[in-house]
């Protein structure tokens, strides 16, 4: 899926995509496989810089939650710039 974002953090987080998919698949195969079909929806280039370096738990607790949200830090800025 192509992501959405300027153009700058679209091809930064295409590789971010990349490397996390393949991180989350080699460390929990069996866990990756039963949310892969749910995180490879996310289409918005700053979700993926912003877990760039969260492990396959972080993303399941909020899986758990009913969605994917941004970390915290990353949720204040964008509500700090408006």
């Amino acid at each position: 899926m192509k992501l959405a974002g300027a153009p700058k953090l679209v091809v930064w987080a295409e590789k971010v995509r990349k490397d996390r998919l393949k991180v989350w698949q080699e460390t929990s195969p069996e866990i990756f496989k039963a949310i892969e079909s749910i995180v490879t929806r996310e289409t918005r280039a700053d979700w993926w810089i912003a877990y760039k370096d969260k492990g396959l738990d972080v993303v399941c607790k909020h899986l758990l939650g009913g969605n994917l949200q941004r970390p915290a830090a990353v949720r204040r800025k964008k509500a700090d710039d408006l």
